[in-house]
């Protein structure tokens, strides 16, 4: 029985757990930015709902995801060393799953 003082099972505090749920939405904001783009193009937008172009709208939700992302670090949820190696290893394999990049 959960009680106010029980320990979440996953031993994430609040705070944690937080930021993980604005780092969820904020992704799913860039992928609907992108699937906009897939469907309609950089330029289109939803006329009479946002006044930004699809191209802006990602711009902004990418903006989005790299404050969760510095916090995430400021907050020491993760090693930027360890993201910065996997960076580098993506930009070492990526080719070999990629067609038109040059």
């Amino acid at each position: 029985m959960l009680t106010p003082n029980t320990p979440p099972f996953n031993d994430l505090t609040p705070a944690e757990d937080e930021r993980l749920s604005i780092l969820v939405e904020e992704c799913s904001e860039v992928i609907k930015a992108a699937m906009k783009i897939q469907r309609h193009g950089y330029e289109s937008n939803n006329k009479g709902q946002l006044p930004l172009t699809n191209r802006q709208d990602l711009e902004r939700e990418l903006g989005h995801v790299v404050y969760i992302y510095t916090e995430m670090i400021r907050q020491r949820d993760v090693n930027p060393l360890k993201i910065t190696e996997s960076a580098v290893e993506k930009m070492r394999t990526i080719g070999q799953y990629t067609h038109h990049q040059p």
